[in-house]
């Protein structure tokens, strides 16, 4: 919702929280509304930015202030749980309310984590700044501040709130596809897949994935939807060259609302195209150029504006870590033997491990998600080469190394470490999850059959695990390293066959 300085609210209130609206009717919380609302307006009126706050109740809101026909307003959103501990906080000092008898007070409950919340926080922040802030007609400064202009301002406000909220969820069952998708698959089937589904987020008809070959500094066209892949213009662009080469030397997107009359377009482009629109959008993860996505077609022929990046530039890092992970995958099936690869087990080696988890660490980083870290050790692993041999000790090693490789996700790595150790970086994965998929690992190791080359059990074989994760005392890759390695200690004199978490000793100081 929207209020202005007497922290009335202007237009109409969407998505809004149930207990927002209950506590507003009642006279006695109304006035614990009010003033917290008002204080929102005042803080983000004087910090000229955005203010976060929880409010009387336990709800996580955020205040963002817009100028509109030269009044001053603030964009209220959040309003949610973090937790069901908040919830329950709620319920316990407010159970008059919550007991009321049509029990309208709790019909519209919403709960998300902090890194959804700040998302939704950033994208209305972003939308408002492009349709608020950017300048606008004399005529429309000229007219009243109760005339059409802050009318046009409420319809412009309710119809965002729409558009956000769409896009919150088309973002969040994105987020979900891409954690389905198992590297395990056909290259093809997972580029196509992945361009099926952002083609439909994006509403183009028709699109192309081009992925960049380090090597030959060459782009190829990998996947395409509404066009045969010959069909599709040059399969090959050198980096640099034509359109997408272009975009992705520059890292810059390019939006085209008509091809025809822009001049960045080349009057020759290639293909026959039902719309003149289309975006360009450059994959890289860091510094590193990853690849392009084109999209053209859009249903219902309107034109791609500047705002639909706001889509693309929260999804494509995902996006570039998927097909990252992928391309990988294609080389370690081809090149065995590559220097990146371990020759024995197939996973990547230490060397290919610290590039990884230097990547990993910068974007943590730069986008402040989550990132843990885990090294696995096979426990009394010399025993099985004193009694079965080296030969056999080595299925023991593949054997582990092909049970991790199936349990962990595609944007997961795991690597062999050195030795009978190997470790798994799990982007996007805080602590305690990273603590629960060690113990489902633990559990399936210890429960599976290892045999020797002429079928003889070898005994339940084991592992202990150490975790640690990205956070504000660790912040490189050798801190992370060394605090999981510290962990694995811990296990080990813990009698091995477990999982140890690291914990900062003076993190409450």
């Amino acid at each position: 919702m929207t209020l202005s300085r007497d922290s009335a609210v202007i237009g109409r209130i969407e998505n809004d929280n149930s207990i927002c609206r209950a506590m507003r009717v009642s006279a006695e919380h109304a006035p614990l509304c009010a003033a917290d609302c008002g204080a929102a307006y005042s803080n983000a009126i004087e910090a000229d930015n955005q203010f976060d706050f929880t409010c009387h109740a336990g709800l996580h809101c955020f205040a963002i202030p817009v100028a509109i026909d030269q009044k001053q307003l603030v964009i209220l959103g959040g309003r949610a749980f973090t937790s069901t501990a908040e919830f329950s906080q709620f319920l316990s000092g407010y159970s008059e309310l919550a007991s009321g008898e049509s029990g309208d007070c709790l019909k519209n409950i919403k709960f998300v984590d902090s890194r959804e919340l700040r998302e939704a926080s950033d994208l209305v922040g972003s939308t408002a700044s492009y349709h608020f802030q950017s300048a606008r007609k004399p005529e429309q400064q000229a007219e009243s501040s109760q005339g059409p202009g802050l009318l046009d301002a409420q319809l412009e406000i309710v119809r965002l709130t729409d558009q956000l909220e769409n896009r919150r969820k088309s973002i969040g069952q994105f987020y979900e596809f891409l954690r389905g998708i198992s590297a395990t698959l056909d290259s093809q089937r997972v580029y196509h897949s992945l361009l099926q589904e952002f083609s439909g987020m994006m509403s183009a008809e028709r699109s192309s994935l081009m992925i960049l070959n380090q090597e030959s500094n060459e782009l190829a066209l990998e996947a395409a939807l509404g066009a045969d892949l010959e069909a599709g213009g040059p399969i090959r662009q050198k980096l640099g060259d034509s359109i997408a080469g272009a975009v992705l030397a520059s890292g810059t997107p390019l939006v085209v609302s008509d091809a025809e009359k822009d001049s960045r377009i080349p009057p020759d482009r290639p293909g026959s195209y039902k719309t003149k629109s289309f975006i360009s959008y450059p994959l890289t993860l860091g510094v590193r150029k990853v690849g392009v996505i084109n999209l053209t077609e859009r249903t219902g022929g309107v034109p791609y504006e500047n705002d639909d990046l706001m889509m693309l530039e929260m999804i494509a890092p995902q996006l570039a870590l998927i097909i990252d992970r992928t391309e990988w995958a294609k080389k370690a099936e081809t090149f065995q033997q590559m220097s990146l690869t371990d020759p024995l087990t197939g996973l990547p080696n230490r060397r290919y491990l610290q590039d990884r988890l230097f990547e990993e660490v910068e974007r943590s980083k730069r986008y402040e998600t989550p990132l843990s870290f885990m090294i696995i050790d096979v426990d009394r692993f010399k025993s099985y080469n004193d009694i079965y041999g080296h030969t056999n000790a080595d299925r023991v090693l593949v054997q582990t190394a092909h049970l991790l490789r199936g349990s962990i996700r595609a944007i997961d790595m795991s690597a062999r470490f050195a030795g009978d150790e190997f470790c798994i970086i799990l982007p996007e994965t805080e602590l305690g999850d990273a603590a629960r998929i060690a113990e489902r690992l633990r559990k399936t190791i210890s429960e599976t059959e290892y045999r020797t080359e002429q079928g003889e059990l070898m005994g339940q074989v084991t592992i202990s695990t150490g975790i640690s994760s990205f956070s504000g005392s660790r912040q490189s890759p050798l801190a992370i390293v060394e605090t999981a390695d510290r962990a694995l200690y811990q296990a080990k004199t813990r009698g091995r066959n477990c999982v140890a978490v690291y914990e900062d000793v003076h993190a409450a100081d």
